[in-house]
């Protein structure tokens, strides 16, 4: 039993994963943090605690990867991402769950600008020779792969955040660019004993976690910080993901 819960425990704490990405044609080095499935209000970290671990991170651009949200409030789990520093942007993209709590999608994009957080819906910007593309949920948005790949011929790198790993299998790889995409959605499986996923939702395609790729396009997919639908995570641990992209 106490070897049970001492599993449990660790389960739900909060892990920092680094990754050093190597990118041509970027300006500069830069510090991406991510996260992803808050599902806020979140029994094992809050918001600010959250935000606070971000912030420590001291990243150049913050990314929320969708499903930030677990009840029709959004305001609160918002205004506390104004605290949240990035020296060049802060980001975010819908995932399901910002479709099946029914948000106002202006209402949502306004929120998330009085938060200093731009909103990314099939919408893309550039920050120091690096394309970034926010596309929309594959489940109940309508992604549209046509600015993705548009992305990945202007001879720029491309980062594109997907809620939903499955994206990636609809995404044209160009053997000239390089696009690394960063999802979210799976949340590792949640329920993974000693690692192994036994299931994943709808939109993960055969991704559960970590690394993939095909041909010059790389995916990282986020197991996320909170939790849906079952409140606990066993084996899949909570995850703040730090990507440092260095020029090459």
């Amino acid at each position: 039993m106490a070897g049970g819960s001492a599993y449990a425990l660790h389960s739900v704490d909060l892990e920092i994963s680094r990754q050093q990405v190597p990118v041509k044609g970027i300006k500069q080095k830069m510090r991406i943090v991510a996260l992803s499935d808050l599902h806020a209000p979140c029994y094992y970290i809050s918001t600010p605690d959250l935000v606070r671990a971000v912030n420590a991170q001291k990243p150049d651009v913050l990314i929320l990867a969708g499903d930030m949200f677990g009840v029709p409030d959004f305001e609160e789990t918002i205004i506390g991402f104004k605290e949240a520093k990035a020296e060049y942007a802060k980001l975010a993209v819908p995932g399901n769950w910002e479709y099946q709590l029914k948000f106002d999608p202006a209402a949502l994009k306004k929120a998330y600008a009085d938060a200093g957080i731009q909103y990314l819906v099939n919408d893309a910007c550039e920050i120091h020779g690096l394309k970034i593309a926010g596309l929309d949920d594959l489940l109940l948005g309508s992604p549209n792969y046509r600015m993705a790949h548009d992305i990945s011929s202007n001879k720029l790198p491309g980062l594109i955040i997907s809620h939903c790993p499955g994206n990636f299998d609809r995404l044209t790889a160009d053997a000239r660019n390089q696009e690394i995409v960063i999802s979210g959605h799976t949340h590792g499986g949640q329920i993974a004993p000693f690692g192994k996923a036994l299931v994943t939702p709808p939109g993960s395609g055969r991704y559960v976690k970590g690394w993939y790729r095909k041909g010059s396009n790389s995916m990282y997919v986020m197991r996320g910080v909170g939790a849906s639908y079952l409140p606990l995570r066993i084996g899949a641990r909570p995850e703040l993901l730090v990507f440092d992209l260095v020029p090459v």
